[in-house]
């Protein structure tokens, strides 16, 4: 686990090496935070971009060459971006939380259609997907070859998650009951161990090209 947990660490000072990238991101997710009509947009923009990016740092440069002469096992490379990737999400959600609940006392009501609540829940569940699906790629494949299929699953959650909230908050969808919530964050927990363990397993025969 520690080996893991400095693999991770690693990870966010690789996105701390990018300030002005990192800072336009984040203020473009703290930008649509400040209604859940459109926070979808920033929130997956920003999760997707910013952990695509360190994630496929490794495949295009020396570093991946680096990582694997280190004395860290391959399953514990995978659960180092898995908890680079999750923390992420779980961060965002929080700058989402916090902007939004900041801004909702100076903004007429309209504004947060969808409760604050469900917002998170969906967000969570729709990114983890797109990290579920696009980390063993990037792993596997290379960020190169793998961009067509990053941008197919992007662009499909992302237009999911925007069509929600839009018909949540015009009323064209009832509001699901609160209890039900979360069962998104399990599925978004769930999409993320089921895809590292998968990922594991293939990347035991993972080659290390330059």
């Amino acid at each position: 686990m520690r080996n893991v947990l400095l693999l991770c660490r690693t990870d966010w000072f690789r996105l701390a090496g990018l300030p002005r990238y990192s800072l336009v991101y984040l203020l473009i997710l703290a930008g649509f935070s400040v209604s859940t009509h459109v926070a979808p947009i920033g929130y997956i923009m920003a999760c997707y971009v910013l952990s695509a990016t360190v994630v496929g740092f490794d495949d295009n440069s020396a570093a991946g060459l680096f990582t694997g002469t280190l004395p860290v096992s391959r399953a514990q490379i995978v659960w180092g971006k898995y908890f680079f990737c999750t923390a992420f999400l779980l961060l965002a959600d929080g700058v989402v939380l916090l902007v939004n609940r900041a801004a909702a006392g100076l903004l007429p009501p309209s504004v947060n259609p969808l409760p604050i609540g469900s917002l998170l829940a969906f967000q969570f569940c729709g990114a983890a997907v797109i990290i579920a699906v696009s980390l063993p790629l990037i792993l596997l494949l290379g960020s190169i070859r793998a961009r067509y299929g990053l941008v197919a699953i992007y662009m499909a959650v992302f237009f999911l998650l925007f069509r929600y909230a839009s018909e949540a908050g015009r009323g064209g969808i009832p509001p699901l009951p609160s209890g039900s919530l979360s069962l998104f964050w399990l599925v978004g927990a769930a999409a993320l161990l089921a895809s590292a363990l998968i990922t594991v397993c293939l990347y035991r025969e993972h080659e290390y090209l330059q």
